[in-house]
């Protein structure tokens, strides 16, 4: 099927609604020369993501519009079962972009070279199951059958999957550990950031930026209450929160919280992002057992260390008092890290770790990419 011409790749990402890394894995893949892509989703909102998904071939093949979180997952479970995309043996490789659910598409498209670009199994069936069922009487009720229930369709649906494409040892092991996949089948690609040239005469503010999208998962109420109990605001230091809006309600009830030393701000764009990513003194990150964590991984790119909680794909490149700071998820360790980061003898340090720290930069993503698909293709001869 492969000929002197462009490869082609079908891809099939369920939403592209927001500014994340999910949506620049999808346009570092369609932006590569050596590719012809075509991708497929429920969802397309034009106006909330990059804008650089209009250079590519966009098609909505559904409408399942990603509306609450029980809302999402069944609307989405819906449409993916019912779906059929229309020529696919017409492309040499069918990428599905899963979080989780996506991978069910499987059932009505079969390729021969399947391949899931997997951010993570479903977080809500496995690692984090708890912290939805304990979120409201209704999810008790309902989530031990729906997720009973969906890991065998889970299991089933991976067994029609080739390949899988990785961003972290993380998510690497949650699929061995799950028995979703072999690991000689997993490529883990490496995460890749935004990749500036970093400028040290750069002048540094007194700014801590958590640059996240607002989404109870990410924990920005665990900043404000952690940097408000921290030395922080009483030495003229500002907390600055932004991104994208996910989850509207918990949006509002962070907006309370705005004042003299804590700023919030809706959809940044890439301007303002690069900005504050170049102005803050640190950054912090909070999210639950993250994936992989491209927020930590652009800051250091930056040159700008990191306070993280010590969960998930974070702890792969954010190195202990050398890049940054591991702690516990809870105020009191987050505002002492702050504090600690105040004395200049350790910031020095953590800055120059931040600074030297290995670049997961696009060209060694694309790399990756390139000999994955390489070695898929050839596999299938």
């Amino acid at each position: 099927m492969v000929s002197n011409n462009k490869i082609k790749i079908a891809i099939f990402i369920p939403w592209i609604k927001s500014k994340g890394g999910v949506e620049r894995a999808i346009l570092r893949i369609a932006g590569d020369k050596n590719y012809q892509t075509t991708i497929f989703t429920f969802f397309y909102d034009s106006e909330n993501t990059f804008d650089d998904f209009k250079k590519y071939n966009v098609k909505v093949i559904g409408d399942s519009k990603p509306n609450g979180f029980i809302g999402r997952g069944v609307g989405l479970f819906k449409s993916i079962i019912s779906t059929k995309i229309p020529n696919l043996d017409g492309y040499d490789i069918f990428l599905i972009s899963t979080a989780g659910i996506a991978e069910l598409i499987t059932f009505r498209n079969k390729h021969k070279n399947t391949v899931a670009l997997c951010h993570t199994p479903l977080r809500v069936a496995h690692t984090m199951y708890d912290y939805y069922k304990n979120e409201s009487i209704k999810n008790r009720l309902i989530l031990p059958f729906a997720v009973s229930i969906y890991k065998m369709l889970e299991k089933s649906a991976w067994r029609r999957i080739d390949y899988a494409m990785v961003f972290s040892n993380e998510v690497k092991e949650r699929l061995i550990n799950y028995g979703l996949m072999d690991q000689e089948k997993i490529f883990n690609l490496g995460p890749q950031a935004n990749y500036p040239k970093i400028n040290k005469k750069a002048k540094t503010e007194k700014i801590i930026f958590y640059p996240s999208r607002f989404i109870k998962y990410k924990r920005q109420e665990l900043a404000i209450k952690s940097f408000n109990l921290s030395e922080m605001p009483s030495k003229g230091f500002k907390l600055v929160l932004g991104g994208f809006v996910e989850d509207r309600v918990y949006f509002e009830s962070l907006k309370k919280f705005e004042g003299k030393n804590i700023t919030i701000i809706e959809n940044l764009s890439e301007k303002e992002l690069s900005n504050l990513y170049k102005k803050c003194y640190v950054t912090l990150f909070l999210a639950i057992n993250e994936d992989t964590g491209f927020t930590p991984l652009e800051s250091l790119s930056y040159g700008k260390p990191v306070i993280s909680v010590n969960e998930g794909g974070p702890k792969e490149f954010i190195k202990n008092e050398q890049n940054g700071l591991l702690v516990n998820a809870d105020e009191r360790s987050i505002a002492d890290a702050l504090n600690r980061v105040l004395d200049k003898k350790l910031y020095t340090k953590l800055r120059k770790g931040a600074e030297n720290s290995t670049r997961y930069d696009e060209k060694r993503f694309m790399k990756n990419l390139e000999e994955a698909v390489s070695l898929i293709l050839e596999k299938s001869l």
